[in-house]
């Protein structure tokens, strides 16, 4: 795990710490038998009916995430590297730290990039169940592997030395597969008896997912911890 902070500006003297901290929200979604506003309604539901996906388990791998914002008028990047295998669903986040100067920041924008990989550790991968109209329960898994870069806005912090910070970012998963109704999952190739949505695998839902992942992640603003 390196952990690396680089500046547009020369100050100095960082002497607090952000960190980064991604996890995922709205696990269960109902799914349209037609297109009617969309597909997948963005909504979320605590329990699974006929017709929806429940999301049990999902990992990612990070390979940077980035904070750009203005301070005192000028450019701010700070930087932290590689978070791997982090556990959507964990009651805690894993987090990873970088300084951070004392200071206001503004304009701030929180940055999560994902690097295409070829081995298992890709970027994202979702598993979890479709219940189809007539009850039946069949597997399903979303492997994204592409190299994107996910942002999302965030309110401005003033930090001090007393003070640190987590920046959290959220994946709605009720956004993942919005556009797909039920007939296009129930048609969907099976592999081993599960829908496999990757790049070689029902490549026309996952043109979907990446195009609507972006839309899926927010920022939910940071939490404040005072140092000891």
């Amino acid at each position: 795990m390196v952990m690396v902070s680089c500046k547009k500006d020369t100050s100095s003297g960082s002497n607090s710490q952000v960190s980064f901290a991604l996890s995922a929200d709205n696990p269960i979604q109902p799914v349209s038998v037609t297109k009617n506003g969309g597909g997948i309604i963005a909504t979320s539901t605590t329990t699974a009916t006929a017709g929806s996906i429940t999301w049990t388990s999902g990992i990612v791998n990070i390979s940077k995430f980035k904070l750009e914002a203005k301070k005192s008028g000028k450019q701010i990047e700070i930087e932290s590297k590689n978070l791997s295998n982090v556990d959507l669903f964990a009651i805690t986040p894993s987090l990873i730290s970088a300084s951070i100067d004392t200071g206001t920041y503004k304009e701030i924008e929180v940055r999560a990039v994902f690097t295409k990989s070829t081995t298992a550790d890709i970027p994202v991968k979702l598993k979890g169940t479709f219940t189809t109209a007539g009850g039946a329960i069949i597997p399903i898994e979303f492997d994204f592997n592409e190299d994107a870069t996910f942002k999302a806005q965030a309110t401005d912090i003033t930090v001090s030395s007393t003070t640190d910070f987590t920046a959290k970012l959220h994946l709605h998963l009720n956004i993942v597969l919005s556009d797909v109704v039920s007939a296009e999952l129930d048609k969907a190739t099976r592999t081993n008896g599960a829908i496999v949505i990757s790049s070689s695998s029902n490549p026309l839902l996952y043109a979907k997912a990446i195009v609507n992942i972006a839309k899926a992640m927010e920022s939910k603003g940071y939490d404040e911890h005072k140092r000891i």
